[in-house]
């Protein structure tokens, strides 16, 4: 059975999603407060990694009368490149423990370094 290769607008919402994840999860964290120092647009990239490809591998034993399936992954001696995505951050800097923070472009766009968070 061929190994399922992902998409790359799976791999991309997937990345998406979990980033929204952490954002809304830092969101219900302790609020964070202070005056904003620094305000940097960073660009999403994609970095690339090598990974080995693995197929499984399975058995299987009967034992007074009942059969019991095991399966493993094998390394198949080939890579795969798979991709990483980091989306893009509005970013900005608080002086209090110099917290860095993402936000939405609107908001970003509103603020002025100098400004209370």
């Amino acid at each position: 059975m061929p190994a399922l290769r992902p998409s790359g607008r799976r791999i991309a919402a997937l990345a998406a999603a979990s980033v929204a994840a952490l954002l809304l999860t830092a969101c219900g964290a302790d609020p964070v407060h202070g005056t904003i120092t620094e305000k940097e647009y960073k660009r999403g990239t994609t970095t690339y990694t090598n990974e080995a490809v693995t197929r499984s591998e399975c058995s299987s034993t009967t034992k007074k009368g009942k059969t019991k399936k095991s399966c493993h992954q094998v390394k198949t001696g080939a890579t795969k490149r798979v991709a990483h995505h980091k989306g893009e951050c509005y970013q900005i800097e608080l002086d209090n423990d110099a917290h860095e923070l993402c936000i939405s472009r609107s908001k970003w766009n509103k603020v002025r370094v100098g400004d209370k968070w």
